[in-house]
């Protein structure tokens, strides 16, 4: 055994996937654009024989994506990943290279709108199967599996209402059965929580959030083993093109090394902020998994140690009117549909994000009219505070 030590996070999130440029010499290696390779040599008998270790088309593979790649693998303690054009491009791709026609999959009902439409919407119409779960223990779980039941899918902390699933738990449960686990752990990030250290198979998130951090990329990416990787990537990722734009790889490499610095600020930011709110008599309902108030406190805490992270549900007297007025009141935090970024962003998750929910399905969701989804942000949280009292006091 190599007595080496391993780079710590910050140092793996700077240097991994990035040498400088070998012709020029500069730090940061280029973006390559070039939507097409030239074939030279035997280059073109070697691809038509097999060997795909070669650029040769843009939506096969792309230098500035394959850095990306390696950065997020190494972060994630995956062997491989998969970079897609926005987070949706991987939960779905992730999902349908395992789960085909007359296949089950069981989901946690509580997940994220995106996800829910494209269950019900695409997934239905391509003849998946599925069961969405109101509670995910082991005696529902025995329930809803079904012998053609081939993935878990669950998310690290549910959005919006931030409850925290028992990840150990359930990947047990699932390789028990020989079934595929998907996480999504778009609200942790892989420096609060790495969901394969813990039994899961992929990992399928959206980069446009905490990864790059800055609110100007679109993206997402899956992570795992070598083998799953690649399954996804020849049988569904390459022929649906599901391709990011080096750009866009690019800005997701930059937003990642200052990954952990930032979700440090998000952490201790949130629970300053879930503190205060707690302590508002207009707000009925704080959820954040840092407090001792959460139903899911004591598993979080076991989960993250590093940090509960950068999301807070605040609930309002006065339903959806209240809580609209409350985003519009203020000043420095946004309204609008996106999170992870440095600045605190806001949205009303019955009117935007689970708006085309009925709303009956909404309530079993634990998405309620007077919620308010808070991305906490990387500003001063004395400023971000004062902005949540002045909204509510406005009221």
């Amino acid at each position: 055994m190599s007595d080496e030590k391993k780079p710590g996070a910050a140092t793996v999130a700077i240097h991994a996937g990035q040498e400088p440029d070998p012709s020029t010499g500069a730090l940061i290696p280029p973006v390559h654009l070039s939507a097409t390779y030239i074939f030279t040599g035997d280059k073109l008998d070697r691809f038509m024989a097999g060997d795909e270790d070669m650029y040769t088309y843009g939506r096969t593979a792309n230098p500035t994506q394959d850095q990306f790649e390696e950065k997020i693998a190494r972060v994630e303690g995956g062997e491989a990943a998969l970079a897609t054009a926005s987070g949706m491009a991987a939960i779905s791709n992730a999902i349908m290279s395992f789960a085909g026609s007359g296949d089950h999959v069981i989901y946690a009902r509580s997940i994220y709108s995106g996800t829910y439409y494209t269950i019900r919407n695409l997934f239905a119409r391509m003849g998946i199967q599925d069961t969405l779960l109101a509670s995910m223990d082991n005696d529902s779980l025995d329930a809803a599996c079904q012998a053609n039941t081939r993935v878990l899918y669950f998310e690290t902390i549910s959005n919006p209402n931030l409850r925290v699933a028992d990840a150990d738990r359930l990947t047990a449960w699932a390789k028990k059965r020989g079934l595929l686990t998907i996480v999504d752990n778009t609200f942790m990030s892989p420096y609060l929580f790495k969901p394969l250290a813990h039994g899961a198979d992929l990992v399928a998130q959206s980069t446009t959030k905490y990864i790059n951090g800055h609110g100007d990329q679109l993206g997402g990416v899956i992570v795992g083993s070598k083998d799953l990787i690649d399954t996804v990537h020849s049988l569904v990722y390459q022929n649906l093109g599901a391709v990011p734009s080096p750009v866009n790889c690019y800005l997701g490499m930059r937003g990642m090394k200052t990954l952990p610095l930032r979700m440090e600020k998000h952490c201790e930011n949130a629970m300053c902020l879930a503190r205060a709110m707690e302590r508002n008599p207009r707000v009925v309902r704080v959820d954040y998994p840092g407090l001792e108030s959460h139903p899911d406190h004591t598993l979080a805490k076991t989960l993250f140690p590093r940090g509960f992270g950068g999301m807070v549900a605040i609930t309002v007297d006065g339903g959806l009117r209240l809580a609209r007025q409350t985003a519009q009141n203020l000043r420095l935090a946004r309204y609008c549909a996106s999170l992870g970024d440095l600045e605190t962003i806001v949205e009303t998750p019955a009117n935007i994000t689970h708006g085309k929910i009925p709303p009956e399905i909404r309530r079993e969701m634990g998405v309620t009219d007077g919620m308010i989804r808070v991305s906490v942000g990387c500003e001063s949280a004395e400023d971000i505070i004062a902005d949540f009292e002045q909204a509510i006091a406005a009221l």
